[in-house]
């Protein structure tokens, strides 16, 4: 499935807002020394310009499955950018804490709206077998922001002030939201009226997650006091509540529901301990550089971006290998990378070198690209396309919750070690312990994820079984392939391949192994093309032949030699396959983007039988006579050349 220029525009538009969004909270992590000293607040105390950004999202993210049930992507777009902002603004000009952090709170109840859009317009955009190869593109837009973010933050602290930062995001922002009022589709959504916004659930939603996060940030101040543990009691309950209440919903303004299924269920927890690892680190790094070195925050910055462009580069290329061969050794190697450099970084003292620091980071940042985007668009597959709105919100809500609980108890870990070893070590040596003390839960946290990873986390063999749980599209596929399945082994030659095409009345083969895997394809036009007299590709097999029949010098003995190749020689050595369980409009888009005529049919690895372009024509006009239109797909020429499929009757048809 090739996309149309003005989706292509579309995907930047969003993609490019969804950068500035990340670039904005990048600059904020160097800015908090700077913005400790100024306001004259603590630690725990400035961790809520990224924590209470944080928290903000994942609020406001349950909101956005609903919103998107009810508005176009161009109207959410615009007004989340615009709510951004206006968040940026306020906090450019912000002369006090609260007011710092007012701006920041209504940034984040835009950046909260713009993610899950952006997601799932990307996971409705392209086909199952090419998402992962998106979310890597997806990802390096994204790593690019922190590879620029901290240095160029670093760098205007350093020779002017940090408020100038929000002010370049604010420019940004509007450059962005201009192009959008043309370019982002403004359709209605599909599922217009799917979800009711429920006032009680909004309540329980933003109560419960704020609560919660407060309580823990106040466990880091104030200690195991009364206050902070019923806080943090109060929002554990009201968050409970909330999940509870939309599984009870007739039509839930969250489809939790969606955590039912096993692999997404997996995908995120292991998303979430990533993200909470993430984010810790995030923040400790910059104090340890800045306050325990007593470097510039440029270099805090220039630390931190080899790491982050390394990430950059490494996404995309995580995204083709997972399309090829699905997550699990990829993620199994980026876990146990992440495990053994958050234990480095745990190990820290206060002669460690900057450059050694500097590889530790770097190293780190190349791991959390082997499971990041690999492991959420892993998850994210296994649900049905048409709560992909609520999966995308669900997994951001999860995602952003962890890493802003996660920050709050490693920063509370680290602020409760500082205090009770400063009176006795010193303060420097205090802050050392206190994040060491830090790094040594993250990497608890990395290895309770290592160990989910190696049990639970499988490669894509299964990947549409686990979205056609009831069998629905393995029984459509059933009733119209061919089940009557010739083969040939690995060794047959050319010859027994013709032989077979003409006693069974076929024009192509798949090539198997000793297992019955699939491992080759051979066709009656690889055959004609090998005995053709010229290497030019025939489109009319009319022409094909009468070249090869007209052409004198050589024929016998060329075609006496090509009898005696092995089949697997001539034909493909990759085969295209889809699964029974596919859905059979990705079927038709194999079938037209590849110029084929039929294509196997796999279940659990070996092949169950072959489907055909007349096998679709067929179903379809059947469908359509027995006065069931909306059960056609038709395989056509679309507006631009390119083959399309619609699972519903076409007008012209």
């Amino acid at each position: 499935m090739k996309l149309t220029r003005k989706q292509w525009m579309m995907l930047v538009v969003l993609v490019l807002g969804a950068f500035v969004t990340v670039l904005n909270q990048t600059l904020v992590t160097p800015a908090l020394p700077s913005i400790m000293t100024e306001m004259n607040v603590d630690q725990s105390t400035a961790q809520w310009l990224t924590t209470g950004f944080t928290l903000v999202n994942a609020i406001m993210i349950p909101i956005t499955a609903f919103l998107q049930d009810r508005f176009s992507t161009r109207k959410l777009f615009v007004f989340s950018m615009s709510l951004f902002a206006v968040g940026t603004l306020l906090a450019a000009v912000g002369l006090n804490f609260p007011v710092l952090l007012g701006g920041r709170l209504v940034q984040a109840a835009g950046a909260g709206i713009l993610m899950p859009v952006t997601m799932t317009v990307l996971m409705l955009v392209f086909p199952v077998d090419r998402r992962g190869s998106a979310m890597g593109i997806f990802g390096l837009v994204i790593a690019f922001a922190p590879a620029i973010g901290p240095t160029v933050a670093g760098f205007v602290i350093d020779q002017a002030d940090w408020h100038i930062l929000f002010y370049l995001i604010f420019a940004l922002s509007i450059v962005i939201i201009v192009p959008s009022l043309f370019l982002v589709d403004n359709k209605a959504p599909a599922n217009k009226g799917d979800s009711v916004l429920d006032p009680l659930s909004l309540a329980l939603s933003t109560l419960g997650f704020g609560l919660m996060l407060y309580g823990f940030s106040a466990l880091g101040s104030a200690g195991f006091t009364l206050v902070p543990l019923l806080t943090t009691a109060l929002g554990i309950v009201g968050v409970v509540w909330f999940f509870i209440r939309q599984t009870r919903l007739p039509r839930p303004m969250l489809r939790v529901d969606v955590l039912k299924n096993r692999r997404f269920l997996v995908g995120t927890i292991i998303g979430m301990l990533v993200q909470g690892a993430l984010l810790a680190a995030g923040i400790l790094m910059p104090i340890y550089v800045q306050s325990l070195h007593g470097l510039s925050a440029t270099v805090s910055g220039l630390v931190l971006m080899p790491g982050a462009i390394l990430m950059g580069i490494m996404n995309p290329l995580a995204g083709k290998w997972f399309d090829r061969h699905g997550p699990r050794r990829m993620a199994i190697v980026g876990m146990s990378l992440l495990t053994l450099t958050t234990f480095a970084f745990a190990i820290l003292n206060l002669t460690s070198s900057i450059i050694y620091i500097t590889i530790v980071y770097t190293v780190r940042m190349f791991s959390m690209s082997l499971v990041n985007m690999p492991i959420t668009t892993w998850g994210m597959n296994a649900l049905d396309n048409k709560v992909m709105n609520h999966g995308t919100s669900v997994n951001n809500t999860l995602r952003q919750v962890a890493g802003s609980l996660g920050t709050a108890i490693i920063i509370a870990v680290s602020t409760q070690v500082q205090n009770i070893a400063s009176p006795g070590l010193g303060a420097t040596e205090g802050t050392m312990l206190g994040i060491n003390a830090a790094f040594l839960v993250c990497t608890v946290l990395c290895l309770v994820g290592l160990v989910m990873t190696i049990a639970l986390v499988k490669d894509k063999p299964g990947e549409e079984a686990a979205v056609d749980e009831e069998g629905t599209r393995k029984s459509l596929l059933t009733s119209i392939m061919k089940t009557d399945v010739y083969s040939l082994s690995r060794e047959a030659t050319v010859e027994e391949a013709m032989r077979l095409f003409v006693e069974k009345n076929i024009s192509a083969a798949p090539i198997v192994d000793e297992s019955g895997e699939p491992v080759g394809f051979i066709s009656d036009g690889d055959i004609l093309k090998r005995l053709s007299p010229r290497s030019n590709s025939f489109t009319d097999p009319i022409v094909l032949i009468n070249s090869t029949v007209n052409d004198d010098e050589g024929y016998d003995e060329k075609l006496a030699k090509v009898m005696q190749m092995r089949a697997s020689e001539i034909g493909a050595a990759s085969p295209i396959c889809v699964s029974v369980h596919a859905n059979l409009t990705d079927v038709c888009r194999v079938l037209s983007e590849n110029h084929l005529k039929k294509v196997p049919v796999l279940e659990a690895g070996h092949i169950v039988g072959i489907i055909n372009r007349s096998d679709i024509t067929q179903y379809s006009m059947a469908a359509y006579l027995a006065d069931h239109p909306e059960r056609a797909v038709y395989c056509g020429e679309g507006p631009s050349g390119q083959h399309e499929c619609v699972e519903e009757a076409c007008e012209e048809c």
